[in-house]
């Protein structure tokens, strides 16, 4: 063989053909490191303070108290927040309950399903019937609607009439028997009770003021002393005497 003949190696990469075109160009950064890129440091603007917007605080709060309420016992309620606790007031009764969202409205609906006696009255339209005696002895039906102020007027002359102790408010079987015949009356506590007989006082001394004042006639003062056994103390009571302007007697005891 002759020297300057190359032998031919099967697999072997076969060399580019120089005269066939330029060479390829290597890829960019090939072999080499590529540049980091370069950081840009952060922009500041500056903006003027009449371009500033101020926050709502009602808006952040609202923001603050959750999602909105879709639950239908809120028709029913209404929110009332004091020295931070938020309560759901009940718009028949005024019952006030927790209205804490990890309380959930299960208690809720509990009162408007089960416990309003409020509620079930005006939702099936009742009205209360009752037998009205005029003057004559006739005897009338007619509708009758509860009042809470008067039924508390009623239950402080009772208290004074019959001498009964201010505490019988709070006693267990009395506040049964009551709502028995109408829970819509919501009883009152003794130091309420109290308040009322003494506005009732300065109401009667008032009136009865106003009553001599116009008398015509002329008026009787009588007094009774005795002693209790009990405490050995003496007593004194002035009643006032006077015939008014029907011919009817009429005595007040003034203290």
């Amino acid at each position: 063989m002759e020297s300057g003949t190359q032998s031919e190696t099967i697999g072997s990469p076969t060399s580019p053909n120089l005269d066939s075109g330029p060479s390829p160009s290597p890829p960019p950064h090939c072999g080499q490191r590529p540049p980091r890129p370069q950081s840009h440091s952060p922009t500041f603007v500056e903006i003027e303070p009449d371009e500033v917007g101020e926050i709502d605080p009602s808006a952040a709060a609202a923001g603050n108290k959750g999602k909105k309420r879709t639950s239908w016992v809120w028709q029913e309620f209404e929110l009332e927040e004091k020295n931070g606790e938020r309560k759901a007031v009940c718009t028949h009764c005024k019952q006030k309950l927790s209205a804490k969202a990890s309380n959930g409205t299960k208690h809720l609906s509990d009162h408007l399903l089960r416990f309003c006696a409020k509620r079930h009255l005006r939702a099936g339209g009742q009205q209360t019937l009752r037998f009205r005696t005029k003057s004559n002895g006739e005897k009338k039906l007619e509708n009758h609607a509860f009042n809470q102020e008067n039924s508390r007027q009623e239950l402080a002359e009772m208290i004074v009439m019959h001498e009964y102790p201010l505490s019988m408010v709070d006693h267990l079987g009395f506040r049964r028997f009551v709502s028995g015949l109408n829970p819509d009356f919501q009883i009152i506590s003794r130091n309420t009770l109290r308040s009322d007989i003494l506005t009732m006082f300065e109401n009667g001394k008032s009136s009865l003021r106003k009553l001599l004042e116009v008398n015509q006639g002329r008026i009787a003062v009588t007094t009774d002393m005795w002693t209790a056994s009990n405490q050995k103390k003496g007593y004194m009571a002035v009643t006032a005497h006077f015939v008014d302007d029907e011919w009817i007697l009429r005595n007040r005891t003034l203290r």
